[in-house]
């Protein structure tokens, strides 16, 4: 005998295995604090993430409200067929990418030391790593700090910016030999 469920019956079940999935319905019927409950869940991973590619901490905030306010006007394409933490990352990925690529070569000073990435247990080692990022365009920075930084594979980067694989390991092949150019005149 087979079992029929309402739709009300699976969405119910889908909320419980995907909160942020009700919290999306919730939003797109015009509730508010719903959508503050999702900026709120992902507000850390955001702020982070960014701070990995943009050294003023005005800078950041600016690309996390652009971030929100794409989501916001978006969040109807959400699909909940992944996590709603990917589509998210996507869409901040996409934001820093474009803020990045206006820019095109960085002219910020470097940061204090206080404020360089964790990665690295070396203070020089890690103000070196900046400085050479520093020297590079912000696209080959972006993808490097994606790949070496987060240690995302190519694949991952290829799903969540909408590139092809090929394209991500060309420009990483491209961005480490300026790198290595960088290095081996300096």
């Amino acid at each position: 005998m087979e079992r029929s469920y309402s739709l009300s019956t699976m969405e119910q079940a889908a909320s419980v295995q995907d909160p942020e999935a009700h919290l999306v319905r919730a939003s797109l019927e015009g509730d508010q604090d719903a959508f503050g409950a999702l900026v709120r869940g992902q507000q850390d991973r955001v702020f982070r993430m960014l701070g990995r590619f943009f050294r003023r901490p005005e800078e950041v905030e600016e690309v996390a409200q652009e971030t929100f306010l794409r989501a916001w006007t978006k969040l109807g394409t959400y699909r909940a067929q992944a996590p709603f933490e990917h589509w998210l990352t996507r869409i901040c990925l996409r934001c820093a990418y474009d803020r990045l690529r206006r820019r095109m070569v960085a002219t910020e000073p470097l940061p204090e030391e206080g404020t360089l990435a964790a990665g690295s247990a070396d203070p020089d080692a890690r103000l070196e790593v900046e400085r050479l990022l520093a020297t590079l365009p912000a696209d080959d920075r972006f993808l490097l700090t994606l790949l070496e930084g987060e240690g995302w594979s190519v694949a991952e980067i290829a799903q969540r910016l909408g590139w092809t694989r090929v394209n991500v390991k060309v420009r990483a092949h491209r961005a480490r030999r300026r790198l290595r150019r960088i290095l081996e005149e300096g």
